[in-house]
């Protein structure tokens, strides 16, 4: 697997009011143009997302199934036509049309778009993930993104952030702890609220240990726990269909996670050892 291999920092500004939940929904490995693709379970995603009027997204990549790392380096082959080419340049152009026209009420609420390994070249600066995400009025965060949900808070004269560190994802195993596995590793890089990883088609999401560290509240040092959260972001792409050859029947893998996860956030105004603060609760579904 070969990314862009760009890290990023991102912050987002988003006003809030208190004990009203706001939902963080990862999306990702779609694969859209896949003979394996799921359109009952995106067309279920997108009638879901739709209907939720509070939320922000966040692309996980791999948004089309074209093209592989392996199949990028064949497509760079000097001796390939230019007609060649160009059929492939306008095929993802529609592919990509296809998701800008389904994710078009994304537009003002996505927080950013993730790259994966799966994505077309178009071989001048731009990729799918580009043109996507420049249509939805977003920013292209590489593969892996440090991002801060800064929060202003309406009628409060004080605001609070939540971090996320988020990462296409890389393998983590056959079971579900070693899906974890790879996320828990990965939170040893960066400090965050919550820690995401796609590309291995697992879903689930789960509260870490707490950690603790001390703060200042008024004029003493306090010990407050923190509990971070951990998610694999899941997929829209089929393992098993009847009928149908895949790369995962072959290697005797397990049928693919399809859907999503989502965090709910919610503000809140805690009074503790004598001063107030604001929290970020979150709750995780997958």
């Amino acid at each position: 697997m070969k990314t862009s291999g760009v890290f990023t920092s991102h912050v987002v500004k988003i006003e809030a009011k208190c004990d009203q939940p706001i939902t963080l929904i990862p999306f990702g490995d779609v694969h859209r143009d896949s003979d394996m693709f799921s359109n009952t379970k995106w067309e279920q995603f997108l009638s879901y997302a739709k209907s939720k009027r509070n939320a922000l997204f966040l692309g996980m990549g791999d948004y089309t199934d074209g093209v592989s790392t392996s199949e990028r380096i064949v497509l760079s082959d000097p001796n390939l036509h230019d007609t060649t080419k160009n059929t492939l340049k306008d095929v993802y152009k529609g592919v990509t049309r296809t998701l800008v026209n389904e994710l078009g009420f994304m537009r003002g609420r996505t927080v950013g778009l993730l790259g994966g390994n799966h994505f077309f070249d178009f071989g001048d600066g731009n990729t799918t993930d580009h043109v996507l995400a420049n249509a939805l009025g977003t920013r292209w965060l590489g593969v892996s993104s440090l991002i801060r949900l800064s929060f202003s808070l309406e009628g409060k004269d004080t605001g609070a952030s939540l971090d996320i560190f988020a990462h296409h994802g890389k393998g983590g195993g056959t079971t579900t702890g070693g899906q974890f596995s790879s996320i828990e590793k990965m939170a040893k890089t960066a400090e965050a609220d919550i820690y995401l990883m796609g590309h291995t088609h697992g879903k689930g999401c789960i509260p870490d240990s707490p950690r603790l560290r001390l703060v200042r509240a008024g004029n003493k040092v306090v010990v407050r726990e923190r509990t971070p959260w951990l998610g694999r972001t899941g997929s829209f792409l089929k393992a098993y269909e009847d009928g149908k050859a895949s790369y995962n029947v072959d290697a005797a893998r397990s049928p693919c996670a399809l859907g999503w996860v989502e965090f709910e956030i919610t503000p809140r105004i805690v009074q503790q050892d004598g001063s107030k603060r604001v929290e970020m609760n979150i709750r995780g579904t997958s």
